[in-house]
């Protein structure tokens, strides 16, 4: 699973690979906007947990992750293409990823493959697109919803931050015709992230 989570990166080739994990879609609750938008960020990224759907169009297409991310050091869930999905556990310095199968495939028919990771703050999209609200000098927004603009070789991205409560309920980034957004929710009450089990991993890599 290679790291694409460096907005940089993104602006200067106006593209991102797409990889990801993931838990399920679900709901955010609204509550009063009490912390500024920095703090959320801090707040939401120092969380124990929270759950995660990344999604993101590109001109090769669209892919959506869905995400479990646990503090310190765990990330899980799968990226999902079309009717395909690949399943990925990091745990420390390692990382389990599927072959790839059907959307409707039983998690039980799996097989992973062990390989060494970058770690899953490193993978974690959150971890890496909601730091950039730092740079932001003067962005503007009410009722939560903060907008600013940051420019690499030429290449400009819209970016947009919605807070709720403590916590980043949302995130968009917008650059030329690419787009991406991630919504967090469940902070702190997400469900734990596992390894797979022992009789699912392959004994050599792929």
């Amino acid at each position: 699973m290679s790291n694409r989570r460096n907005l940089t990166a993104y602006l200067l080739l106006g593209v991102l690979s797409i990889v990801g994990l993931g838990a399920a879609v679900l709901g955010i609750v609204q509550e009063p906007n009490n912390v500024s938008l920095g703090d959320a960020v801090t707040n939401t990224l120092s969380a124990a947990n929270y759950s995660e759907v990344l999604t993101e169009n590109t001109a090769q297409g669209q892919q959506s992750d869905y995400l479990t991310f646990q503090s310190p050091d765990r990330l899980g869930g799968y990226i999902q293409s079309g009717d395909k999905r690949t399943y990925v556990v990091v745990i420390g310095n390692v990382e389990y990823q599927s072959v790839t199968v059907s959307a409707d495939a039983p998690t039980s028919s799996l097989k992973y493959y062990r390989q060494a990771s970058q770690g899953a703050i490193a993978l974690d999209p959150a971890h890496g697109y909601l730091p950039y609200a730092k740079q932001a000098k003067n962005p503007s927004g009410s009722a939560g919803t903060y907008t600013f603009t940051l420019t690499r070789q030429g290449q400009t991205g819209t970016f947009t931050y919605t807070v709720s409560g403590k916590y980043i309920s949302s995130f968009n980034l917008v650059v030329k015709s690419n787009t991406v957004d991630l919504t967090i929710s469940q902070v702190g009450t997400s469900p734990p992230v596992v390894a797979p089990p022992a009789s699912q991993i392959a004994a050599t890599s792929k």
